[in-house]
């Protein structure tokens, strides 16, 4: 755990909130299309299911952590900005996550070919990636 130096506390916010509710209707959505999958194809539709509930896990499980800065994996020296960008990089990731399990259901619903949904995931991620790393490293020159 990390016993950080500045006590940081992550509170409510606007940003945090439409995350939040951006990642629930994507999931929402999916399950939608999950079910409508499910009466069409039972077995690709059960598949649908379980996909669309480990992936709400897993969006929870992120929504959950980004407000318990202890677990964050960052030097116990870091400052206020490094927390935020961590917070917000967990929040961006949940509606990445999300929008994964949204783009699955619906390129199954479709018929698309399965090698665009990673495809498009990794286009997304990466350079939210880049962002997280830039804006982290560029608040530990600055403080450090």
């Amino acid at each position: 755990m990390n016993k950080n130096n500045i006590n940081f506390q992550v509170h409510r916010t606007t940003e945090g909130t439409i995350c939040e509710a951006v990642s629930g209707l994507l999931l929402l959505l999916s399950l939608i299309f999950s079910i409508i999958i499910m009466y069409h194809s039972k077995q690709v539709g059960g598949g649908m299911l379980i996909q669309t509930g480990i992936i709400a896990f897993c969006v929870v499980l992120i929504l959950v952590l980004a407000y318990h800065p202890s677990t964050f994996n960052i030097p116990d020296d870091s400052n206020a900005e490094m927390f935020i960008a961590t917070v917000r990089f967990l929040r961006y990731t949940a509606v990445l996550v999300s929008m994964l399990s949204l783009t699955i259901t619906l390129s199954s619903f479709l018929g698309f070919l399965g090698e665009i949904v990673p495809s498009l995931f990794g286009i997304c991620f990466v350079p939210l990636m880049c962002w997280y790393f830039f804006v982290y490293f560029k608040a530990k020159r600055r403080h450090g």
